[in-house]
């Protein structure tokens, strides 16, 4: 057993190896592949080959050894507890159905290396009862269904990986199906690193394959650094208050460059000051100079002049980043929050942001037509909206009309199904429609809900791997924000939802 390696570091995992030897050719491939994966910066190696005698395992386990000595990269071995001594490896990963932890490290001692596997919350809920000190970290998936592992569990998907990764007191690498396009979203997401098979066996050039994970687990953010452009609301409920807090509750860091002040309260918008435009730029700059930008949500903009110079830093320094546009028109209370001249400008926009959310009566306000009534209408608007140069578009219709009662699939919801009322959303990517449904809540606490949203599609964005992942998450996040609404008692009007209904004990 080597003492170099003698517990699991979060740093260990950033970039996982685990051995295919099919893949790479043969047992000799599996060395070359492990020397050039090493070259490229791999932070761990799992020998894996189901099919060998444990004669063929001990003798490619003993060159790999030798291979990774001196490295400080430690050696595991899958499944077979009995070879770990014969090998010299740091220690064993067992999956669900191989040898229990309890056993393992009763059988290897204190000091070796245990990884276990989890493929769902009961598994996971089960480990957290496990004596301290019987594993030393998790691996979660999968994240895809994978060739490399067939048969096995249903792939998790990054929201619920992510959520596993956070309840883990132990370091967590995600596994199935991952590549460098997932580090960004899984770094943001809490998990401590990648395990792969195929992104490095299965490629013809493993040192250079290994070199791209590194590199894109490197400059992967741990946690997104979200930025809000838009007004203030001094009750809390809307505007920058709201993105704060959803960028917060959705596992984002929160930044804001104030466009507006208002006087408002849960009843009505009573004044408007418009920030003067050189120290929104001032603003702007500062956090350019300084921070770095992972995403972006825009809201109140008030004048044209203020949508131009926005204009000037999406097609600037925020060219490269998600930029979520909530065309900030008309407030829950019925207040216009736009100057009628703003508007064509806000429409010049569009182009520029990958998504953009209005709402029904903002829909129309951008289209110059009567507000949805039904779902074809809102799709009608929706597809409008793109063919006016929206490069994706978000319309949030809470307020149509309530239709027959139904039972229906519905996005986020723990069985998918609901019968009622539905609150159903069209989102429009890359020409594909996805109609996103959810339970509609009965209540009047609903001010700040399309803040709310853009600004959780904004934090969310960094941490999956697409749009529509995201806007799905944003969906079922907000749902229990608006569920939750009426635990709070803020004003006469209408009240703001509950931004940490997951987060608070009520």
């Amino acid at each position: 057993m080597s003492t170099a390696q003698a517990r699991m570091r979060p740093e260990d995992l950033a970039v996982y190896l685990v051995t295919d030897t099919e893949q790479c050719g043969g047992p000799g491939g599996v060395v070359e592949t492990v020397r050039r994966a090493l070259a490229g910066g791999a932070t761990l190696v799992q020998l894996r080959d189901p099919h060998a005698s444990d004669e063929e395992f001990v003798r490619l386990g003993l060159e790999l050894a030798d291979v990774l000595t001196g490295s400080g990269v430690p050696l595991i071995v899958d499944d077979r507890v009995h070879l770990v001594d014969e090998i010299g490896a740091d220690g064993v990963h067992v999956g669900q159905s191989d040898m229990p932890p309890a056993q393992a490290r009763a059988v290897l001692g204190p000091d070796a290396v245990i990884g276990w596997s989890v493929t769902n919350e009961a598994e996971l809920d089960a480990t957290l009862a496990l004596p301290e000190g019987t594993i030393d970290y998790l691996g979660l998936g999968p994240m895809r269904a994978t060739a490399s592992k067939p048969g096995h569990a249903d792939p998790l998907g990054m929201a619920r990986l992510a959520r596993l990764a956070r309840r883990s007191p132990w370091p967590t690498c995600a596994i199935g199906g991952v590549t460098s396009r997932d580090a960004a979203a899984l770094k943001a997401s809490g998990v401590d690193g990648m395990a792969v098979i195929s992104a490095i066996c299965g490629t013809d050039d493993p040192e250079a394959a290994t070199r791209e994970l590194t590199e894109a687990w490197a400059r992967a953010p741990r946690i997104a650094n979200v930025l809000s452009i838009a007004g203030s609301d001094p009750s809390g409920g809307a505007g920058i208050q709201a993105d704060l807090k959803a960028f917060s509750a959705n596992g984002a860091y929160g930044m804001c460059v104030l466009t507006a002040l208002t006087a408002q309260n849960t009843r009505g918008v009573s004044d408007v000051h418009p920030v003067p435009l050189d120290f929104v730029r001032a603003q702007l700059d500062d956090i350019v100079s300084d921070v770095r930008v992972d995403a972006v949500k825009i809201g109140m903009l008030a004048s044209a002049a203020l949508a131009d110079t926005v204009g000037e830093y999406l097609a600037g320094p925020f060219a490269d980043l998600p930029v979520v546009l909530d065309p900030v028109m008309v407030a829950t209370s019925g207040d216009r929050l736009l100057d009628a001249d703003a508007t064509g400008a806000v429409r010049a926009l569009m182009p520029l942001a990958d998504v953009i959310t209005p709402n029904l009566p903002e829909a129309a306000v951008l289209l110059d037509l009567p507000e949805a009534r039904t779902l074809d209408d809102l799709r009608d608007q929706a597809r409008r909206l793109v063919a006016a140069g929206a490069r994706g578009v978000y319309v949030k219709g809470g307020h149509l009309d309530a239709g027959a009662t139904r039972t229906e699939r519905v996005s986020g919801a723990p069985d998918d199904t609901h019968e009622g009322r539905l609150a159903t959303d069209v989102l429009i990517l890359d020409g594909q429609e996805h109609v996103l449904t959810a339970p509609f809540i009965e209540t009047r606490n609903t001010h700040g809900t399309g803040c709310s949203l853009s600004s959780a599609l904004a934090a969310l964005r960094p941490q999956r791997t697409d749009w529509v992942e995201t806007a799905r998450d944003a969906k079922a996040w907000l749902t229990g924000a608006i569920a939750a609404a009426d635990t709070l008692q803020v004003g006469g009007g209408h009240g703001p939802i509950h931004h940490f209904h997951a987060l608070w004990d009520r």
